[in-house]
């Protein structure tokens, strides 16, 4: 067997006969010779005029031939046989391919494997040795060929991918502290518990701002830190006691455009992650209505320095949610972007130096947007928010696990698991859902009462479950695409968990939140909850608090401007609301007690005073907490950065501070032009830092 034209050409030289070969493509009938067998041997399959082939023959060869008659060693038959048998380049003969087992439906075939030629090198000996190897692999005794039977083949057993007493098992051993952290059964700190007419939120008298839209805010886990994102590429890092701006981190050496959405502190709050969207400074996209996307990357900050000391690469678009988790003692981040997918982030003990990153495997999702992680089961499992649905995956294997019905008409763009303190309650009136201020719990309830509020939801599963939070987008009107089709809701759903190896995990639909004045149908907006309460923000500058228990609206946050409001979180140790919008601002609320006065009125200069003095007593009394605290004994962060200033502005050589400025407000002022403000009342001294 011959597996190229070169090997063809080596047994004709032996042989001192011609070989005369012909191009497929040419016109047989005018080349062809006199004689019949050179042109029953160029007839042959794969035959043409290439390496050591001539498409004509001289009368001096002829006669060479002639002459040379005797010491022909292969008869023109055999040759015949021999040119029929010869591959094609590249690829193995059709005498050599091994026959695959016939296989029923739904039943994997068994796979040989084989050696097969590239077919780069014509004049090698490769391919016949891969031959050899692949026959020897299929043959028994003596070189019989035989079929593997799937009897056989030992696969390894499968693991299920949800096991519930793997799950159990994880767990106990590997807590998962995340999804119940704002509960207030779990600490006796001063975190707000209850948001009602006796239980007020007021504004603290600080003005936290930046020539910016704020996008996004984390604390640091300590809580004595506020980190805002902006869309100038400016992350600003706030003392919560004072409310002084401390430092600015800009990433100086990036010479395209930043917008930061989120980030994350380390557990040292030694360093800060950050990520968004990168544009490119010079490009413009008539499709965006903005500046061309860049890859965007994840960035870590030296929170004192201000460095910019590692980029994690990935995402092709802009990131939206960024999460730390711990999973068999090993660090992980889980991204989330606009690119569609969801990247696992394999990080050293450090939290800093990347280890290994993989993409969630995934060929449907157009847009991701947040992750929670599932109560209970050992940070394996989480919730992502995607397109108009959510979807369960898998940290470890990075693939998707379940995907659940759609919730919203556009997109759902954020979801989280909660510990509610309060059960769910429904009161039926005329056969439909309906909560306590009269609002039905769903806008699109048509009477039936819903399965999941029969007999005031006093029937829950026996298997284990999680609450889960859900808010989305709705679809505009077709006629002038400003008003939603449906109205704006934020759905809590109860994950219930299979009970057996690779169940079904169910996705069911407690309660719908709707008010008439709730309007959220805008991208990228956040809400949180502390299990008794959900915060929902608009797009109009208000902040809706729900019960979640009854879902009635006990409040309505109304400090910013008519403009989106991004983000909001609950201090989880502290009695402190943040909220964060596109207006430049983050408003510091406080829950305030006041029972209710009958008979007698007040005048508005009265609460006004009494407020101030609630807020002042609400601030010496944290303040005469906070050295008492067993956990304030060793330095907090806080305190290292403060100090870490103060040292860098003494060796500064020639520092440019102003007469009214402190070295620290002038080292923590902002890049560029823009400025951090905060303004305290007289208590406390007033502190601008700018530049410009």
């Amino acid at each position: 067997m011959f597996d190229s034209d070169v090997e063809l050409s080596k047994v004709a030289s032996k042989s001192r006969k011609p070989v005369i070969l012909y191009d497929s493509d040419s016109d047989f009938e005018d080349s062809k010779p006199t004689r019949a067998a050179s042109s029953k041997r160029g007839s042959t399959r794969g035959g043409g005029t290439g390496r050591g082939g001539s498409s004509r023959t001289s009368a001096a060869a002829r006669k060479k031939e002639t002459n040379d008659a005797t010491e022909e060693t292969v008869a023109e038959d055999e040759f015949d046989i021999l040119a029929k048998t010869k591959p094609k380049r590249g690829r193995p003969s059709r005498e050599t391919k091994p026959v695959k087992p016939r296989a029923g439906r739904g039943r994997k075939k068994a796979s040989v494997l084989r050696d097969i030629s590239d077919g780069e090198d014509d004049g090698d000996d490769d391919y016949a040795a891969g031959a050899k190897a692949s026959r020897k692999s299929m043959t028994g005794a003596k070189g019989k060929s035989r079929q593997t039977t799937f009897d056989e083949i030992s696969l390894p057993p499968k693991e299920p991918i949800y096991d519930p007493a793997i799950s159990k098992s994880l767990a106990k051993q590997y807590p998962d502290p995340y999804w119940h952290e704002l509960s207030p059964t779990t600490s006796t700190s001063d975190r707000i518990d209850l948001i009602d007419e006796e239980h007020q939120l007021d504004l603290l008298p600080y003005n936290i701002s930046d020539q910016m839209a704020m996008t996004g805010i984390t604390l640091s886990p300590d809580g004595t830190m506020l980190a805002t994102f902006g869309s100038t590429g400016q992350v600003n890092i706030w003392d919560v006691e004072t409310f002084e701006c401390l430092i600015s981190l800009r990433d100086m050496s990036e010479p395209n455009i930043d917008e930061f959405f989120v980030g994350q502190f380390t557990p040292n709050s030694e360093y800060l992650i950050v990520g968004g969207k990168l544009k490119d400074r010079k490009r413009w996209s008539e499709a965006d209505e903005d500046n061309h996307i860049l890859p965007c990357p994840l960035k870590v900050f030296n929170v004192l320095t201000g460095e910019v000391i590692s980029r994690l690469e990935g995402h092709s678009e802009e990131i939206l949610c960024l999460k730390s988790v711990v999973y068999k003692g090993e660090n992980y981040y889980v991204t989330t972007s606009q690119d569609g997918y969801i990247r696992r982030w394999h990080m050293d003990s450090d939290w800093v130096v990347l280890l290994d990153t993989k993409e969630v495997e995934d060929g449907v999702t157009c847009m991701a947007f947040t992750v929670s992680f599932v109560p209970n089961t050992g940070n394996r499992f989480f919730v992502a928010s995607t397109d108009d649905h959510v979807t369960l995956m898998d940290l470890e294997n990075c693939a998707i696990v379940q995907r659940f019905d759609p919730i919203y008409s556009s997109y759902c763009d954020c979801g989280k698991f909660v510990e509610l303190v309060e059960q769910p309650l429904a009161q039926e009136i005329q056969g439909s859902a309906v909560a306590v201020d009269g609002s039905p719990s769903n806008p699109e309830d048509t009477g039936a009462l819903p399965a999941a509020f029969s007999n005031n939801s006093a029937t829950e599963p026996s298997t284990p479950y999680a609450y889960f939070i859900t808010r989305g987008v709705e679809l505009l009107d077709a006629e002038n695409n400003t008003v939603s089709s449906r109205p704006n809701t934020c759905t809590l759903h109860r994950l219930v968990y299979p009970t057996e190896p690779d169940g079904k995990f169910e996705l069911q639909e407690v309660r719908r939140y709707y008010h008439d004045e709730y309007m959220s149908n805008s991208w990228l907006i956040r809400i949180t909850s502390n299990g008794r309460y959900l915060l929902a923000p608009t797009l109009n500058g208000q902040v809706f608090v729900f019960s979640i228990a009854t879902g009635q609206v006990t409040g309505i946050l109304r400090d910013h401007d008519t403009i989106e409001v991004r983000d909001c979180k609950f201090h989880p140790t502290r009695n402190l609301l943040f909220t964060c919008s596109d207006d430049g601002t983050v408003k510091a609320y406080r829950s305030v007690f006041r029972p209710k006065q009958h008979g007698e009125a007040e005048s508005g200069a009265q609460l006004a005073s009494e407020e101030a003095t609630d807020a002042q007593q609400k601030v010496l009394q944290l303040d005469s907490m906070e050295p008492e605290s067993p956990q304030t004994v060793a330095v907090s962060p806080l305190a290292s950065l403060k100090e870490g200033i103060e040292t860098m502005a003494v060796h500064e050589v020639e520092p440019t501070v102003r007469d009214d400025a402190s070295p620290t407000s002038a080292l923590s002022a902002p890049q560029n032009g823009s400025k951090c403000d905060t303004k305290s009342t007289q208590k406390n001294k007033v502190s601008i830092a700018e530049s410009g």
